[in-house]
């Protein structure tokens, strides 16, 4: 019988990959090596020739998905077009049942990956409200922002809005209209972000 063998990194990038579906589809509590490895179809020692670690294969996920995550945080034209594009990309993330975004609100998550995972998730989180809060500011500033309504009520709205799609994938709620529901949930919070000049929004 052919043995087929694949190089360190390749077998690294696997190993990680089924990590993340392993937090995503069992849970933090859930999650052993050796569900890891029966994922890839390797033994559990095969595992740690490659990481030295439990703690280290959850960085590595984490590392896939931290990628995922700094895509939602994409300058364009303006601040209006960024925040819609960061809501309507973070929404799709973190509103799928099947998606790994919920795990960025997981405290589990972060009891798992050490104070190295800890660090790494604070430093997705400051990076996020830094991106919303930045452009929040500019409308604030341009006056496009509703009257009475500073950039950090903005932000906790925007927050609040997507922590709600996230727990309803927690919650298994079907995600079928999952594109209407964050189209949806966009133009309501335009209505309440913005002057009535700027509430059609993209």
């Amino acid at each position: 019988m052919t043995r087929h063998y694949q190089d360190g990194q390749t077998r690294r990038l696997q190993i990680a990959e089924a990590a993340l579906r392993t937090l995503v589809e069992d849970g933090v509590d859930g999650f052993t090596t050796r569900a890891v490895a029966a994922r890839v179809g390797i033994t559990d020692g095969t595992v740690f020739r490659h990481f030295a670690n439990k703690v280290e294969i959850v960085l590595a996920a984490m590392d896939m998905l931290e990628a995922e995550i700094d895509a939602s945080l994409q300058s364009s034209i303006g601040p209006t077009e960024d925040i819609a594009f960061f809501f309507r990309h973070r929404a799709q993330f973190v509103g799928s049942t099947a998606s790994v975004g919920r795990l960025i609100f997981s405290e589990g998550l972060i009891r798992l990956a050490g104070p190295q995972g800890r660090e790494r998730i604070v430093g997705w989180r400051q990076r996020s409200l830094g991106f919303l809060h930045a452009r929040l500011r500019q409308l604030h500033d341009d006056g496009m922002l509703a009257a009475g309504l500073d950039e950090a009520s903005a932000a906790l709205l925007v927050q609040g809005v997507l922590l709600t799609f996230a727990m309803s994938a927690a919650l298994a709620d079907a995600d079928a209209d999952l594109d209407e529901r964050v189209s949806a949930a966009w133009l309501t919070l335009t209505t309440v972000l913005f002057t009535p000049a700027y509430s059609t929004a993209p």
